[in-house]
C-alpha cells in the first residue's frame, strides 16, 4: 500500500512540475511582433501598406530613384537634357542597378512588397479584404518592375521573398534574367489583378490618394505603349 501511495505522490509531483515548466517556458515574447496579430487586424495591415506606399511613391519632380531620377532630367517627364530621348544614356547615368543589399533600391523594395503579399494572404482577414490590400501591393510591384525593365530590358523576376541568411539562401539569389516579354507579361498580370480588385474610387476620405482600378488600367496602358514603342519594338512589328 505504501508503494502505491509513493507512486501516486510521485506521479502527482511530475504533473505539477511539467505543468509549471510549460507555463514558465510558454511565454509571449513582448519584444517581438506576432505576424498573426498584425495580419489579422485591418488597421495594422493598413499601416504596413502605408509604409510600402511611402517607400515606392515618386518624390518631388516624379523622382523614383530609377529611370526617372535626377529630378526627372533623364526622361521626357520634366525639363532637363532628356538623356533617354537623345540616346545618350551611359553606364553611369543611372546609379540604382538594384542588386546591392539595400532596402532602398528596386529589389529591396520588391522584397518588402513580396513579404506583404505573402503575409496578408496568410492572415485571417476576409478574402475580399485581403484582395483589396494585395491588389495595391501588386500595382506597386508592377511599378517597380516597369522601372527596371525600361532601364535594363529583361530582369530576374522575384515574386516571393528569398531567404535572407545562409549559403543556401545566397545560392537562391543567383537568378537568371527573364526575357523582356516575360517581365511585361508579369507586370500586366499584376496590374490585371489590381484592376479587378480595386474600386473605381475610394469612398472613405482616409483612403483618398490610394491606387484605384482606373489608375491601374491607365498604368497598364502606359506599360504596353512603352513595350510597343521603338525602344522595345524597333521594327514596328504587330
Amino acid at each position: 500500500m505504501k508503494i502505491y501511495k509513493i507512486i501516486a505522490i510521485a506521479s502527482l509531483f511530475l504533473v505539477v512540475v511539467t505543468t509549471s515548466c510549460d507555463k514558465a517556458l510558454d511565454k509571449t515574447n513582448l519584444q517581438a511582433l506576432d505576424g498573426n496579430l498584425i495580419y489579422g487586424d485591418v488597421n495594422l495591415v493598413s499601416l504596413n501598406l502605408s509604409y510600402i506606399y511611402n517607400s515606392n511613391l515618386p518624390g518631388w519632380f516624379g523622382n523614383t530613384d530609377g529611370s526617372i531620377s535626377g529630378n526627372g532630367s533623364f526622361s521626357d517627364e520634366s525639363f532637363g537634357p532628356n538623356d533617354f530621348l537623345k540616346g545618350e544614356v551611359l553606364l553611369t547615368t543611372v546609379g540604382d542597378i538594384g542588386t546591392a543589399l539595400s532596402p532602398a533600391n528596386n529589389y529591396g523594395k520588391i522584397r518588402k512588397i513580396n513579404e506583404f503579399i505573402r503575409d496578408v494572404n496568410a492572415g485571417s482577414l476576409a478574402q475580399d479584404v485581403k484582395d483589396q490590400f494585395t491588389a495595391q501591393a501588386y500595382f506597386l510591384r508592377a511599378f517597380r518592375y516597369f522601372e527596371l525593365v525600361r532601364l535594363y530590358g529583361g530582369v530576374p523576376l522575384v515574386l516571393t521573398p528569398l531567404g535572407a541568411v545562409g549559403d543556401e539562401a545566397k545560392q537562391e539569389t543567383f537568378l537568371p534574367r527573364n526575357t523582356t516579354s516575360e517581365c511585361i507579361k508579369q507586370i500586366a498580370e499584376d496590374l490585371d489583378f489590381a484592376i479587378a480588385h480595386l474600386p473605381a474610387n475610394w469612398t472613405n476620405s482616409n483612403d483618398w490618394g490610394k491606387i484605384t482600378s482606373g489608375a491601374a488600367a491607365a498604368f497598364k496602358g502606359r506599360v504596353l505603349l512603352t513595350y510597343a514603342s521603338p525602344q522595345f519594338n524597333p521594327n514596328d512589328l504587330a
